[in-house]
């Protein structure tokens, strides 16, 4: 099977390194030179990993074109691009559906999308992809494992959740700023916050499925400080401020693509 990469970011990066570094066999990945950096350091570390001299070279050699453009440029770049019967296109780019794509194309062949984070480059993010697809399915499972969307509707749920990497750091850097500001130095609170954080990431992992009620009860003893600030963040509007700010995201990425929110 040979693998086409159109786009040469971060995601692209981490996929490649995913796979790379799994045991899923691989003829060849072709990327494009659209950043000269990344591309140059993926063909080095990777002897199956080879530049592109345009698009159109990687669209004819690849089975599986992953599209990782630019929403801005995107529709653009594929328009020009001449595909084949027997491949798929799978799309990263988040405010295009299907159907959008699959029209930029003229329809020739299947349209799919995925939604993989950084953190498939280390084999440890579940990717959301929509529709099943067997290809797809056994990429992502060795990169760190997939979930199949039943719809567009859910996918978007899931897009919207992997928007939440942000407020998560800010969360952290809001409690590392008040143990700064009380005293503690920038190297004693980042250390114990990113340290904390970690271990309560890898404490729910191990939970598999995750009864997030269940443990944060677990770790709110009953009548502990744990318990009260749960209490206080609720109480003052925490909870309900992260559901509105889910709410408007999805709205806003479901209003680009066209699709009705409901």
């Amino acid at each position: 099977m040979n693998l086409g990469f159109l786009g040469t970011g971060t995601i692209t990066d981490a996929v490649i390194r995913g796979i790379c570094t799994s045991d899923l066999k691989v003829d060849e990945i072709i990327i494009s030179s659209r950043n000269a950096q990344i591309a140059y350091k993926l063909a080095c570390d990777f002897p199956n990993v080879a530049i592109a001299k345009n698009n159109q070279e990687i669209v004819a050699h690849s089975n599986l074109v992953f599209v990782a453009l630019r929403a801005q440029v995107a529709e653009e770049i594929l328009k020009f691009l001449i595909f084949h019967q027997g491949q798929k296109v799978v799309t990263f780019v988040p405010t295009t559906t299907c159907a959008i794509l699959s029209g930029w194309i003229n329809n020739v062949v299947p349209v799919l999308r995925a939604v993989p984070l950084p953190f498939v480059a280390e084999h440890k993010s579940a990717t959301p992809i929509f529709p099943a697809d067997p290809d797809l399915w056994k990429i992502f499972a060795k990169i760190g494992g997939v979930i199949e969307a039943k719809s567009e509707h859910q996918f978007n749920l899931f897009m919207t959740a992997g928007s939440l990497m942000g407020v998560y750091f800010r969360f952290a850097r809001l409690c590392d700023e008040w143990m700064q500001n009380r005293g503690l130095t920038p190297e004693q609170s980042t250390l114990y916050v990113s340290r904390l954080f970690a271990s309560l990431a890898n404490t729910a992992a191990k939970n598999t499925p995750t009864d997030f009620k269940t443990l944060e009860q677990e770790y709110s003893t009953k009548g502990g400080t744990n318990e009260l600030i749960t209490r206080l963040f609720e109480e003052k509007g925490g909870g309900k401020a992260l559901d509105s700010a889910l709410d408007e995201a999805f709205n806003h990425i479901t209003k680009k693509l066209g699709l009705n929110c409901t």
